[in-house]
């Protein structure tokens, strides 16, 4: 009796098989298969910061991002840090970056 090779033991989205490449369990990304060790290390030990969403009620400036206006009716984010961006912006800024782009050491 030969052992057998048992494929599908993980659901389709997660083989690293599948496509070659797999999506990642945290940050919903897909990556190849030769990333996939490396990806999940930086992916699980990345701070984690959350943010309020809101739709601005008046100007607030430049966006420190984009440095576009943040103006009245925008949906931004806050940080806990109090800092304010386009979601967007920020939605892209962290999935390089964890951190305030203006209080990187936070």
């Amino acid at each position: 009796h030969v052992p057998r090779l048992v494929i599908g033991s993980l659901p389709a989205h997660l083989s690293p098989h599948m496509f070659g490449g797999f999506k990642c369990p945290v940050c919903s990304k897909f990556v190849p298969s030769d990333e996939m060790d490396l990806h999940l290390v930086m992916c699980l030990t990345k701070p984690r910061i959350t943010y309020n969403e809101d739709v601005l009620s008046k100007d607030a400036g430049e966006c420190a991002i984009c440095l576009e206006e943040l103006q009245q009716g925008d949906t931004i984010a806050r940080l806990p840090c109090l800092c304010i961006y386009h979601k967007g912006c920020i939605d892209e800024w962290f999935e390089v970056n964890r951190s305030c782009p203006e209080h990187p050491s936070d």
